[in-house]
């Protein structure tokens, strides 16, 4: 998607009043400015303006630094947070936002590398992440929010950082997770110069495409209250799939690998299998079984091209992140509301004791269409209809959502780098939806004379046991920032990335996660417990 007019502008004059800003700086390469509202907002020009600037001591997360905040004027106000470490390691580094944002992202994990550190709320300001009210008659909001928000704020920061310090970063990192990864995807794709590399985590690439499963999800549970599934059943399933799945790699660790490579029968879980875990409320009924059957088979549940697999790994429970009950489900099973029709409990913004007892998936996607295609709210997602709603979809968002564009070509001819990964245990998006994008860049970027190859420029990681950007029982300690910084500063192109798998807290076994299509392989001596002694093939 081409670059808006105004964004164009937008741009273009704040380069002009930050890059002269900048030269008013006197200080030495490295050292940083006084931390005061007066000196820091001498250094930018309309539209950005600075509402804060304190200077923050040290503490055992984080080093000293200077916290900035401010906004944008761009038809909706952009917000923004800026950190800058007294001991700057002349990087910056840009988060990315989950959700429908609304607030920018913690600054913290980048202040601590000594990064310039910044994020942005996307062009609005929300209760939550889950709360998109600010978009009902909001178009402009709409507009930063998925496109030109994030630049905007990244460029202007980039500016402010070369300002304060009087030397422009040495490399620019972008990092987000969920709709931060679409984030993440938009800049590689319609901003191709802005980032060094690019970490898209999880990403919510096909937007329009995913919350219209979300709701299709939620269909086929309302359907009958018969289908939900309580939180309380998950334990068990974890310890069955893990039962049936576990050693397909060839070792009984807790990890499943794989996912793809099993397909775990849960008629196990019936009850008529056990009344002692009938009894208990441990088990599945027929139907239960049914429901988790076509949530990991969407192809057969709908019958409709675009909707993406789901895979049970172990790492389902909801004591665990946010697992499968919060997502798919909700905490508390479905009433009969005062229409006679089944309706899941709470909302995003509810009133009373069931605030949030809804699934997520549901709730995301009802925000998403009562306020952002329908721009009504009164709208009931349980009257989704997929050809007359998502017509207007199409008509009212069009291209701007989904960051599909898949050539990447100017991207990588700029020298980007792009990681990719993505938790095989995702309840929210589906871990096939980072394979199919990962083999659309594939073949769809296009590759100029003496260019790299696509393929030298982006990787993808399939992380086992980890659901949405985190959490769950398997690998879910790693460090792609790092391995980013190798690939960009040093030439070492990331063919395997070490993560850890933590119980009690405690680091109890580490594991290679490969660079997809390969997967790791015990070399059949050595502990299992230590990556060193798995090969990538």
């Amino acid at each position: 998607m081409k670059m808006t007019s105004t964004l164009q502008v937008g741009l273009a004059c704040m380069a002009v009043a930050l890059v002269s800003a900048s030269a008013k700086g006197t200080e030495p390469e490295g050292r940083s400015a006084d931390c005061t509202l007066e000196r820091v907002a001498s250094m930018v020009s309309p539209p950005v303006n600075i509402e804060l600037a304190q200077a923050r001591a040290a503490t055992a997360a984080t080093p000293a630094y200077c916290a900035i905040s401010g906004f944008i004027d761009h038809g909706s106000r952009i917000g923004f947070t800026l950190a800058l470490p007294r001991q700057w390691n002349h990087k910056f580094l840009f988060f990315g936002v989950g959700g429908f944002a609304g607030v920018p992202a913690p600054l913290d994990s980048g202040v601590a590398r000594g990064y310039a550190t910044g994020s942005t709320d996307t062009g609005h300001q929300g209760t939550s992440v889950e709360d998109a009210t600010w978009a009902f008659n909001n178009s402009a909001a709409i507009l930063n929010h998925y496109e030109s928000g994030v630049e905007l704020a990244a460029t202007a920061l980039k500016e402010l950082t070369s300002a304060y310090y009087g030397v422009r970063p040495a490399h620019a990192y972008f990092q987000g997770c969920s709709a931060g990864g679409r984030q993440a995807l938009v800049q590689a794709e319609r901003f191709p110069d802005s980032f060094d590399g690019v970490i898209a985590e999880a990403p919510a690439w096909s937007y329009s495409k995913l919350l219209v499963t979300f709701l299709e999800n939620a269909h086929e549970i309302l359907k009958s209250p018969a289908n939900w599934v309580p939180p309380d059943a998950f334990p068990a399933l974890d310890r069955e799939v893990l039962k049936q799945c576990d050693a397909k790699d060839g070792l009984v660790d807790g990890i499943i690998e794989n996912p793809r490579a099993c397909r775990p029968d849960l008629r196990k879980l019936l009850c008529s299998n056990s009344p002692q875990a009938a009894k208990a409320g441990t088990c599945l009924t027929s139907t239960q079984v049914a429901m988790l059957q076509k949530l990991v088979h969407p192809e057969f549940a709908h019958g409709r091209p675009g909707y993406y697999g789901y895979y049970l790994t172990g790492s389902e429970r909801s004591d665990l992140s946010w697992g499968w009950s919060e997502w798919f489900f909700g905490t508390l099973p479905p009433l009969t509301d005062a229409q006679g029709k089944l309706n899941f409990r709470g909302d995003v913004l509810p009133a009373g004791p069931d605030r949030g007892k809804g699934p997520n998936q549901f709730l995301l996607g009802e925000q998403f269409f009562r306020y952002m295609v329908m721009n009504d709210p009164g709208y009931d997602a349980r009257t989704f209809d997929l050809g007359r709603d998502g017509e207007r979809l199409q008509h009212r968002l069009g291209a701007l959502l989904d960051a599909d564009t898949a050539d990447l070509g100017p991207f990588v001819r700029s020298g980007g780098k792009l990681i990719i990964w993505h938790g095989w245990s995702d309840p929210a998006i589906p871990p096939e939806m980072a394979i199919e994008l990962y083999t659309r860049i594939l073949e769809h970027s296009r590759q100029a004379p003496g260019q790299l190859s696509t393929a030298q420029a982006v990787r993808l990681f399939m992380v086992p046991g980890v659901q949405h950007c985190g959490g769950g029982t398997g690998l879910t300690e790693f460090d792609p920032l790092a391995a980013m910084e190798q690939w960009a500063e040093q030439g070492q192109a990331p063919d395997r990335i070490t993560a850890w798998q933590r119980v009690g807290g405690q680091r109890m076994r580490s594991r290679p996660l490969c660079a997809y299509p390969k997967t790791p392989h015990y070399r059949g001596n050595g502990s299992p417990d230590d990556a060193a002694n798995f090969r990538c093939e």
